[in-house]
Order: structure tokens, then sequence, then C-alpha cells
């Protein structure tokens, strides 16, 4: 029911916003109305173990990274299209191990350690030109002069003393140059024959194929690693000369097209491994934003027994929202938003959202309608300020009109969001919206002659990347999997589309409130209950 009297001096104007959905578009609003929370007290501190960023698109990691630049007086951010890393994947030497299979996950160590000291070395010593990269290295050397241990580190950097100025791409294509000349030395008559066509390496045998792995070993091998880790131990023990400063080296936009696909999630798989060596360094704080679905992918395409989410799961920070800190960050937006065109007197969230939701309170049913991010209840608050230009609040018409089209972004969002793990989402989502009903079962939603339909549909087309439905729509299609239906539950539970309900007597549990994954082995066999999330309830048309 509406309040009796109006209780603020505000009209709603066409055009008015609390901040962009993405946060490099938000000056006005990210930080003046930045909300501190636990995950960005885990990211300052210089002692913690976190260092990658994980979360959801929309989740506030670039937001976390902006702070930061903003509150810390040494900081760097490395954007990876300054990298030049394009040069890495048009590299003929490069495409010919990857054609053949060998391992350059060591290689990718070695760029992301060597630019991550080189970076390290450039802030540490404020070094701007040649003059002050020689002197930062005469520092260095002599400071451990009298180390024989330090003596593979001095010699390392020796190399590089004119050159912790120079920019990243340079940085980068000169360690490739140099990989590359020890291959083509190694086998150079092999890549020549790779580069005049015709499949050379598809006619390759086994034994043949494995043979020339076994050469690159001797070229891209572990000892580079370690020249790396001694340049990493000495970094650590430099003399601070009693001043206690400290550092940040920030990454993000890894989820863009800045290197080819084919190796984007070798590449960033690459720098996660890398960051644990930097622990020694105590004054140094590597922050790495990666999203949720780019995680998922890197795991996917490098999959093997040394890389496991589980080993690394106490360097990341995952990120966490809770219902009182989206409503103090949306009251801070509104308030800003009305103290610069009205009064100065703060206006929150309840003097514009004045009704309830039929017995709902307006907050608690539109941040039910998200996935408890930012970017949702930002996006939200918009389209029905869009809704209500003109009037001096938001009503719960208001509210429903505004979510019809909120609901349709959100699971375009979805479906762009997950595309790259999940290249079947769309007609997974295609498949839940058949059903028009918010509460079903598995058997409901995965009826035998839909999946059939599904899984020839997948099986037949070609296969896009790592789709984990292909190999399971092809053993469904061959009569030897039963495992199709818990595969389709799984995907749409890890992206957000449902909840489910694993046992009678507990709530439905949802990805973005309890355990992100829910693998095939801990669904039950019987009729598991689902719940669509009422975030799509507008775009499915689901009353």
């Amino acid at each position: 029911m509406a309040k009796s009297e109006r209780t603020n001096p505000i009209i709603l104007k066409a055009g008015m916003t609390i901040g962009a959905n993405a946060a490099e578009m938000d000056d006005e609003f990210l930080l003046p109305c930045f909300v501190s929370y636990p995950a960005v007290t885990q990211c300052l501190d210089i002692a913690s173990r976190g260092t990658v960023i994980d979360g959801r698109t929309g989740s506030g990691k670039t937001a976390i990274l902006k702070h930061i630049v903003s509150s810390v007086e040494h900081s760097s951010e490395i954007d990876p299209f300054d990298m030049s890393l394009s040069y890495v994947s048009n590299s003929d030497v490069l495409t010919f191990l990857h054609a053949i299979g060998a391992d350059l996950d060591l290689m990718f160590q070695v760029l992301w350690r060597h630019v991550l000291c080189i970076e390290f070395i450039r802030m540490r010593f404020s070094v701007g030109d040649e003059a002050s990269s020689r002197g930062a290295f005469g520092w260095i050397s002599d400071q451990f002069r009298r180390d024989a241990r330090k003596q593979k580190a001095i010699a390392y950097l020796r190399e590089w003393e004119g050159k912790f100025w120079i920019t990243m791409d340079q940085n980068v294509k000169e360690l490739t140059e140099k990989v590359e000349n020890a291959v083509k030395l190694e086998m150079g008559g092999e890549i020549e024959k790779f580069k005049a066509g015709g499949q050379y390496d598809k006619r390759l045998s086994v034994d043949k194929k494995s043979e020339l792995v076994a050469r690159v070993r001797k070229v891209i091998n572990a000892e580079q690693l370690s020249e790396l880790a001694n340049v990493i131990e000495m970094l650590a023990n430099i003399d601070h000369d009693g001043q206690q400063k400290t550092y940040y080296i920030l990454i993000d936009r890894l989820d863009e097209n800045w290197v080819d696909v084919s190796l984007r999630f070798k590449l960033i798989r690459g720098l996660v491994e890398s960051l644990k060596a930097f622990r020694k360094i105590r004054d140094l704080k590597i922050l790495v934003a990666v999203r949720s679905d780019v995680l998922e992918r890197v795991v996917q395409e490098t999959r093997d027994l040394t890389f496991q989410r589980e080993k690394l799961d106490d360097y990341f920070v995952h990120i966490k929202w809770t219902k009182p800190l989206l409503r103090q960050l949306i009251d801070s937006r509104i308030q800003s938003l009305f103290r610069k065109q009205y009064t100065q007197a703060p206006i929150g969230f309840d003097d514009v959202f004045t009704n309830r939701v039929g017995n709902v309170d307006p907050f608690d049913y539109m941040v039910d309608r998200t996935l408890m991010r930012p970017r949702d209840m930002i996006a939200f608050v918009n389209e029905c300020l869009n809704e209500a230009q003109g009037n001096y609040e938001v009503t719960a018409t208001t509210i429903k009109r505004a979510e019809t089209s909120f609901s349709t972004k959100r699971k375009d969002s979805l479906e762009q969001e997950w595309q790259s793990a999940y290249p079947s989402i769309k007609r997974l989502m295609n498949l839940l919206a058949s059903k028009k009903k918010s509460l079903l079962t598995m058997s409901e939603l995965c009826g035998s002659s839909e999946v059939d339909d599904l899984a020839m549909a997948i099986y037949t087309e070609n296969r896009i990347g790592f789709d984990p439905l292909y190999e399971i729509s092809k053993a469904h299609c061959n009569g030897s999997s039963n495992s199709t239906a818990k595969m389709i539950v799984s995907i749409l539970y890890r992206v957000g589309a449902i909840g489910v309900k694993l046992q009678a007597g507990v709530r439905y549990q949802f990805s973005h409130l309890d355990h992100p994954l829910l693998p095939i082995t801990q669904i039950p066999d019987e009729d598991v209950p689902i719940r669509v999330h009422p975030m799509l309830f507008g775009s499915l048309r689901i009353q």
C-alpha cells in the first residue's frame, strides 16, 4: 500500500540512472559510492594469500581494482592488450609446437614470471628510462655481489639491465624470440616442412610426434623457471632501507579478446600457476581478476593431473555479496543521484520505492530476482527509474513492468556470459523456457523424447570448443549413457538458471548462494525437484 503522504521532493526524469552496468564506464558513481566488504579487505591485505579475484560478470572485480588504484600509493596495471601477445599466437614456431601437442605451459609460466618481475622492478625503483634502468640493476647487483647463490639471478637480470623501462610488448616479443631461436636450432627443418603446408603435422606418426615433443623439452625446460625463481627470491630479499612500502600489480580484462582463443586459456593457466611464486615478495601483492566462466574454460581446456582448482583455492578471493551490502550500495547511489539534483537531505531506496509488491518489500522482491550481484541490482533499479519517468515514486506496477525488460536482458546476458564454457547453453535455456513453470522435476524438464532430440542435435553438429555436453550426447546417442538429464541440470544450476532440492526437508540450493558446482555424481537418481530462478520469470513468462 502506498504511503499516505509524499516524503520526498524529487521528480523522476528521463535518463536518470544510478550508474552504468560496466565498472569501467561508471566513473560518476563507482568510487564515490564504493562499498567495502570482506573481498576488498582480502585484496588489500598484503599478507593474504588471495591473489585471483574470482567472480561472475558484474560481481565487482573491476570495481575492486579501480578502488585499489585510487586508494594505494604504489600500484601498476598490466593491460593484456599492451603485451602484444598476438605476436605469440602468430608465431610459426609456437603454432607448430601447439600442433604436435608440445606442452607450452612452462614457456607461458616463464613469460608471466618475467613480465611480473620486470614490472615489479620498474615500479620498485621508479624506472622510466634507460639510465634509471641501469641504475636499478646496479643497485640490485651491488647489494648481492657477495652472495654466491644470487649470481645466477644477477646474470639473468644483466641481460635486461638497460631494458626494464621498455614497453611490455617489447619485453614479450624479445622473450618469445629467444624461445623461437632456440627451437629453430633444435628442429628448424621440421618447422619449415610445417610452414610449407599440406597438413604436415597431421601426417606425422605418433612415434614421430613423441620424438619431436621430447626434443622440445630440451629447449623449453624447468631450468628457465628455476632462473626466474632465483630472481624472485633475490627481489624478496632486497633491503628496504627502513621504508616498508607496499606495491600492487593489477591485471584485468582477461575475459576479452586480447589473444587468439587457441592460446588464451593456456596463457591464463600459466599466469595463475605463476602467481604462487611471488608470495615470497612480502611487499608485493599481485591481483588478477578472472571471471568464473573463464576459469571454468581454463579448467576444461587444460584439464590434467597437475592443475586442480581445489589446490589453488587458497589463492582465490571469492566475491560474495549479501542483501545488506547490496542495500548499502543501492542506498548510496540513490543518495548520490538526488543529492546532486535536488537536496542535501538523504534520499534512499525507501523514499523512491514506496510500495510493497503484493505483500513483499520492494527491495526484497527485486534482490530475489538477481544473482546477488551489484550489476543486477543497478540494472533493475535503472529499469524502474526509466519506467517511472514523470513520477516522484516507483510503484509496484512500475516494478512489475520494469521486471519484464530486466529479466529479458538478464537471460541474454547469462547466455552470453556462459557461451564460452557451455556452447550449448542457449539450447538448454530454450528447453527451460518451453516448460513455462517455476517448479518442476528433473523428469518434467528432461523428458525422454526431448533429451533424445537435444542429444542428437548436439552430437550431429560440429563440436564447438570444449562443450561438456558433446561427449555425453555422443554416448547418449550410442546408448552408452543415461546421464544426459543430470548433465543438463548440472549446467543449468552452474549458470544460475535453476535451483535444486537434493533431499526432502531442505531448501532449494542455488549456485550463487551455495556451492557453485553441482557434479552429476551428486545428483540423486530419484526425480529431483527444480525451481527456476525468479530472475528469469519475466523473460520466460512465468507467473
